[in-house]
């Protein structure tokens, strides 16, 4: 909780002085928000890599192999990369660019879970049978 609420701060801090910089030089003030949102990521990777672990553990522990939980989890890291990349280039005044990147994630996303629909398609086909 009180991570949560010092980099809340932070975010909060660093929003208002990129709007402060960005009308004297508004390089300044994306390079600031930018720095401010990369210090805020990097704040969280440590509680991020504890919850793959646990859920890992729990997934191991209940027998559910890891074709097919992985593809899942690539999902949704590529999910959260876009998202934030995409915001970062809307920030950044290329909106354009971000939705181009949203659509290449969407792309990539269904890729990376073509082996899990193969296996459900194969367990509805054993199952009809």
């Amino acid at each position: 909780m009180e991570l949560i609420v010092k980099l809340a701060a932070a975010a909060l801090c660093g929003a208002l002085f990129a709007a402060f910089l960005r009308p004297l030089s508004p390089v300044f003030g994306v390079l600031t928000a930018l720095t401010c949102g990369l210090v805020v990521l990097l704040a969280v990777l440590d509680p991020v890599g504890q919850i793959f672990r646990a859920l890992s553990g729990f997934l191991t522990a209940a027998g559910i192999s890891g074709e097919i939980y992985l593809p899942v989890i690539k999902a949704v890291g590529i999910a959260t990369v876009v998202h934030i990349t995409a915001q970062v280039c809307r920030d950044a005044g290329e909106a354009a660019l971000g939705t181009k990147l949203e659509l290449a994630g969407t792309i990539s996303a269904v890729a990376v879970c073509i082996p899990l629909m193969q296996q459900v398609f194969s367990l509805l086909e054993t199952m009809l049978m």
